[in-house]
């Protein structure tokens, strides 16, 4: 199975089930883990799921520093083929709807991961809960 999007209700039934697992493990270093709120954002548009046979992902595509970008929000499963293939497949479905750039908050580890990918580090965010 190619990476792809996933556009309708009954793929949604069959594939969230089946990649769940690599979305609740990236889902637990977020720091609003609500499994709810992914849902309700792919149900609702705001968010879109891709899937592949052993890795799965989140987007969302929004303003960031005012620029139009992919937000690669969770990322799961083989990592080498979502950013292999899948990279590929989400760079181009994103240039087509406007977007000029990913951008990816996460550990520090990350860097590491993604520099072989052609990510640049750009900025450290940081989270103070209240």
């Amino acid at each position: 199975m190619a990476i792809k999007r996933i556009t309708t209700f009954e793929e949604f039934k069959t594939e969230y089930p089946r990649v769940r697992g690599w979305l609740s493990e990236a889902l637990k270093h977020s720091t609003n883990a609500d499994e709810r709120a992914v849902l309700d954002g792919i149900t609702n548009g705001s968010y879109a799921l891709w899937t592949g046979d052993a890795s799965a992902a989140v987007t969302q595509n929004m303003d960031w520093d005012n620029r139009p970008v992919c937000i690669l929000y969770l990322v799961g499963g083989d990592l080498a083929e979502i950013l292999g293939e899948g990279q590929e497949v989400i760079s181009t479905w994103a240039k087509a709807n406007g977007c000029e750039g990913f951008v990816l908050f996460g550990r520090r580890g990350w860097e590491r991961v993604l520099t072989p990918h052609g990510f640049e580090f750009s900025s450290i965010v940081m989270f103070k809960e209240f």
